[in-house]
């Protein structure tokens, strides 16, 4: 009984941070000047609403031109479900690497009906690394890891099989992969306004790896397992009260105080 309500707590604290945190990027996402026109691409995109932080604001800028990246079969089906057939979406069933073939691995949805009551974010922890899923809720999911063979892309190719010229907002979710397929995105080419990546699986070495990649373009704040990335132009459109925001929110840190720390 204890640990059912243990993750029942889990969940409810889960689903307030959530809803806390979408509100907060959905908000900078409208301080980031003209972005009735933005590409977005969305790199690790899960089924593509559930606790997604961008599924709102992409369905309401009918603009908008996203490209969508999900490597498990199951759930990039779901994924292109949760979209209308438009012309302004594009979906990718694929996984960033080198471009080389490498197993991936993720978790079988059978795992949901046979263990029941599992956290929300059981089926995101698809991954390269086999035990970056063993380690999570103590291992009962490591008879439900699947694992499949797979032909990886590289970030230049993707952009050109799907002709991005440029990108506004880049989302980068991917279970620890994260800098790996940040240290592929070329600068001098590709400058988005807005980059949201999940650094809460990153160790102390790719951790400085990234902020050292971004410092020189982008102003980086770290909300809960994310940087919040402006870049140096779309940071200088905000306000002196946004940016006292950002300084002054109890979980959000500038780089510059935080590099080597």
């Amino acid at each position: 009984m204890g640990s059912c309500l243990a993750l029942l707590s889990t969940k409810l604290i889960w689903r307030w941070n959530f809803s806390k945190k979408k509100s907060i990027i959905s908000y900078w996402i409208e301080k980031c000047g003209d972005k009735k026109t933005w590409t977005v691409v969305q790199i690790g995109a899960n089924d593509g609403k559930t606790k997604d932080l961008l599924y709102t604001s992409i369905l309401r800028n009918d603009k908008w031109k996203v490209l969508f990246v999900e490597p498990v079969p199951y759930l990039f089906e779901k994924l292109k479900t949760h979209y209308p057939d438009s012309p302004r979406f594009f979906f990718e069933n694929a996984a960033i690497n080198n471009g080389t073939r490498q197993d991936f691995y993720w978790v079988d949805k059978k795992a949901k009906y046979i263990l029941g009551n599992l956290p929300e974010w059981y089926d995101q922890l698809g991954s390269f690394d086999k035990s970056h899923i063993s380690k999570h809720l103590n291992g009962i999911l490591d008879p439900f890891i699947v694992s499949k063979s797979i032909q990886g892309i590289t970030l230049e190719t993707l952009f050109q099989k799907h002709g991005i010229r440029q990108i506004d907002l880049l989302r980068i979710d991917c279970e620890g992969h994260d800098w790996k397929i940040l240290s592929q995105l070329n600068l001098s080419k590709f400058k988005p306004s807005l980059i949201l990546l999940e650094i809460k699986h990153l160790n102390r070495e790719e951790l400085n790896a990234t902020r050292l990649f971004l410092i020189n373009n982008y102003r980086v704040y770290q909300f809960e397992g994310d940087f919040v990335c402006f870049s140096n132009a779309a940071h200088d459109q905000l306000s002196k009260k946004d940016i006292k925001y950002l300084l002054d929110f109890h979980s959000i840190h500038t780089l510059k105080t935080s590099i080597g720390t």
